[in-house]
This record gives C-alpha cells, sequence and structure tokens, in this order.
C-alpha cells in the first residue's frame, strides 16, 4: 500500500516538472470489475498526465488500453502474430503508463517468482526482457527521483536510480518459440517443484521463488499451496529437505 506521503510527494514532483502536461479527470466505469486500490490511487491522481510521450492511463481507458495489449499478447501465443515483444505482456496485468515502446503494468498475480502487487515494466516494441520492481512503492519511489530534475530522461534516470538502490530486478524472456508462447513464461524466476514421499503415502514438494517459495502437500485436487517469503530461499529450501528427510521422506523419482 502507498502512502500518502509518497503520493503527495510523486505528485507534486511529477507536477511541478516543466515537460509533464496535466490531463483531465477521469474515473474508471466499473463495468469490467474494479481495480486494485493503489492503481485507483496512482491513475486517480495523475491519469491521463503526459511527459513527452510517456503517459499515464486515464482511468476510464484502462479497460480498452488492458484490452489492447492483450488482443497482442494472444495473437502471439496462438501463432497467429511472431512478435516476440507482445509475448511480454500478461493479461491479468493492469496498465499504468504507457509511451510509443514502454508499458508500465501492476502485477496482482505475483510472475516472476515474486509477489503479487509489484509493478512490472517492459520494451513493447522489441524488447525481451522485463524490469520488476518489488511493489508499487519502489516504483512511484524510483519515478519520484527521475523527475527531480528538469530535461526529457526522467524515466531514464528512474531506472539509473532504481538499480543503483537495488530496487528492480530483470527478467529475461525464455529463448525458445515455444516458452515464448506458453503461459509458463510468466514462470521465469520460479525453480522445479522437488517432491518427496514419505513411505506411509504422504506427499509433500517444494520451489523456490524469487522471494521465498511454495510448498505443495498432498497431490491431485486434493492438494494445498503454500506461498511463504524468505530473505535467503534457498538456504530456507535447504532446510526443510533436510527436515523431511529426517521425518522418513524420500524423493521422488
Amino acid at each position: 500500500m502507498i502512502t500518502d506521503s509518497l503520493l503527495q510527494l510523486f505528485v507534486r514532483t511529477l507536477g511541478s516538472h516543466k515537460h509533464v502536461k496535466r490531463g483531465a479527470m477521469s474515473k474508471h466505469d466499473g463495468e469490467n470489475g474494479g481495480l486494485p486500490a493503489d492503481v485507483t490511487r496512482v491513475l486517480g491522481h495523475v491519469g491521463g498526465w503526459k511527459y513527452v510521450d510517456f503517459r499515464f492511463i486515464e482511468p476510464s481507458k484502462l479497460d480498452v488500453e488492458r484490452a489492447a495489449l492483450t488482443k497482442l499478447a494472444t495473437a502471439l501465443e496462438d501463432g497467429t502474430s511472431s512478435t516476440w515483444s507482445h509475448a511480454l505482456w500478461n493479461g491479468a496485468w493492469f496498465p499504468l503508463a504507457v509511451s510509443s515502446i514502454e508499458v508500465h503494468a501492476f502485477d496482482p498475480v505475483g510472475c516472476f517468482g515474486g509477489s503479487p502487487e509489484q509493478i512490472v515494466t517492459f520494451d513493447i516494441s522489441s524488447g525481451d526482457s522485463w524490469t520488476v520492481f518489488p511493489n508499487i512503492t519502489a516504483w512511484l519511489s524510483a519515478l519520484t527521483e527521475g523527475f527531480e530534475t528538469e530535461g526529457k530522461d526522467a524515466i531514464e534516470k528512474a531506472y539509473a536510480w532504481a538499480r543503483e538502490n537495488k530496487s528492480c530486478i530483470d527478467v529475461k524472456l525464455p529463448a525458445g518459440e515455444d516458452e515464448r508462447r506458453s503461459k509458463q513464461r510468466f514462470e521465469a524466476g520460479i525453480g522445479n517443484w522437488i517432491e518427496m514421499r514419505h513411505p506411509d503415502g504422504r506427499a509433500w514438494a517444494v520451489r523456490e521463488r524469487r522471494n521465498g517459495y511454495e510448498l505443495r502437500i498432498g497431490e491431485g485436487e486434493d492438494a494445498v499451496i503454500r506461498k511463504r517469503t524468505a530473505a535467503n530461499p534457498s538456504a530456507e529450501v535447504r532446510r526443510m529437505l533436510r527436515e523431511q528427510k529426517a521425518e522418513g521422506f524420500v524423493g521422488s523419482s
């Protein structure tokens, strides 16, 4: 959740930049469901504002923008398009800002082994990777820093600040054509399941995520999935594997 102080600072900084033009206020009509709270808060303040050709989405146009991006990604997935950069969009996301080449989106799912409500940016024209901010606070903080100085390179400065402060990471699009068309492309950064079974028949599995791990207890439709965060996911997964082995679980072939 964005703090009021950060949101106000961002709006003041953006609004005072000489290359930013304010747009008319609008509201999301809600016909296709409500928006996440932080999306509503940000776009309710700066939706329609433009910086060169970088534009924050007007709430009233968000569904149209989202549908257009999803149409491009769907065409890539079903094989009717070979514009690989369109594989970078996920239909579950909400666009926050776009330019002639770039998209900034709110991810309510938590793709790439990250947490829900992270921010994903990418080059929709010719890109082959995502830049992922762990949350909307990190994204707004970077943009605020970028717009602190006058000029037409605020977005580049925002990325430079974020990388210097380790508040974003880059995730590559898979190399193979089939992988790029598959919805599994959004699982980059998520490890494979390590499956174990107890002599009494119990099934247990774990897989590492970028910011933690997932447990799967049981199997089939009755399996229970639990996500956990961890400062050192690899070490935590190794610890749990040792504990399960001590309890009699053995690796499944």
